[in-house]
């Protein structure tokens, strides 16, 4: 691809989420996030290799779907102003599909099939802009479609995404099929933090924005696509070693890390709201990804290549202070971070 033509399509996506947020029409909603699907799919294919083409193959089949059901749900609702009798149930029914269409582009559970698969086929760097950047257009049109039915929808389905996501992910041996069923998990509690109150749904957006970059960068700089390849490359890059192993200990959510306090905030909201059922669930979800979460820490940090033992051993004391200031550092940002956006939202 002609790098002249890629700022344009990063453009064109940046211009999808202002007409969305400009919105007041399903129409516009709808191009906006149409936009952002057909400016993305070129930069899918950036190194033209099958598997990213199979990917972006499979991405706009399945946003292409979605589309045409919010297509649809769009029709139905503006036709129910016109049809008596039946008009409440077909509103009802226009405001499902398009809910259901929406959470088929993020991939929220149970419509998060085709997440792992198009993840798996990609660099790192298109899938941290697939579950970073490209969430945000569907996110803001979930907010501008609250409704006390929408609301109960999704707060029965996005604990079961985190739940989902923590299950898909036991077993997984491939780095980025772990890293699509983390999004899956992590889009749950973001979900949900949405429902409760949306500056709550951009704080954890946010937050898991500023957890990922650092981890997609390492593992694009590693190269690294399967645990085994990880750990033999990770073992001479300490550096790198420590940011994968900290930053997926704070996508875990285990204190004292940034991620801990994200999570903490959306279940003191939900207690609060005595969404117990919900917050029972999220914390099941976030107890069992923990596990494939603190086996990538542990292959990282701790765990080191055969080859290693013997031979290059001078790293390892110079970094202990290296290891014990950046995981600090992190702990005392993650700290004044969250007690500013408590107080926020007080």
């Amino acid at each position: 691809m002609s790098p002249y033509i890629s700022p344009l399509f990063s453009l064109s996506m940046v211009v999808s989420l202002l007409i969305i947020l400009t919105a007041n029409h399903w129409i516009f909603m709808w191009l906006g996030l149409e936009i952002g699907t057909l400016a993305f799919v070129p930069l899918l294919t950036w190194w033209h290799k099958a598997p990213e083409v199979e990917a972006a193959v499979k991405y706009f089949l399945i946003q292409a779907v979605a589309a045409a059901m919010f297509f649809f749900g769009g029709l139905a609702l503006m036709n129910s102003e016109y049809i008596n009798g039946v008009s409440q149930w077909l509103g009802n029914a226009g405001e499902v599909i398009i809910l259901f269409a929406v959470l088929m582009k993020l991939g929220l559970a149970p419509v998060h099939y085709w997440v792992v698969d198009v993840v798996q086929g990609l660099n790192y760097i298109p899938g941290l802009v697939l579950l970073t950047w490209q969430k945000l257009p569907g996110l803001v049109v979930l907010t501008q479609l609250a409704s006390e039915m929408n609301g109960t929808i999704l707060l029965m389905l996005a604990p079961l995404s985190a739940l989902v996501g923590g299950l898909g992910g036991l077993g997984q041996v491939q780095v980025r099929k772990l890293l699509a069923f983390s999004s899956i998990a992590h889009l749950g509690w973001l979900t949900t933090g949405l429902t409760v109150s949306a500056l709550l749904g951009a704080m954890y957006f946010l937050v898991y924005i500023i957890i990922s970059l650092p981890i997609f960068l390492s593992l694009h700089m590693s190269g690294g696509v399967h645990l085994n390849q990880l750990r033999n490359v990770l073992a001479s890059n300490p550096m790198l070693s420590i940011w994968v192993g900290v930053g997926f200990l704070s996508l875990a959510g285990l204190p004292p890390f940034l991620g801990f306090f994200s999570k903490w905030l959306v279940l003191t909201y939900t207690t609060m709201q005595i969404l117990l059922v919900s917050s029972i669930i999220l914390i099941s979800g976030a107890l069992v990804s923990m596990f494939y979460y603190l086996r990538i820490s542990y292959l990282c940090l701790v765990i080191l290549a055969p080859q290693q033992i013997m031979a290059m051993t001078n790293w390892r004391n110079v970094s202990k202070i290296t290891l014990l200031s950046i995981v600090l550092l992190l702990n005392i940002v993650g700290l004044l971070i969250v007690s500013a956006l408590s107080s926020m939202t007080k």
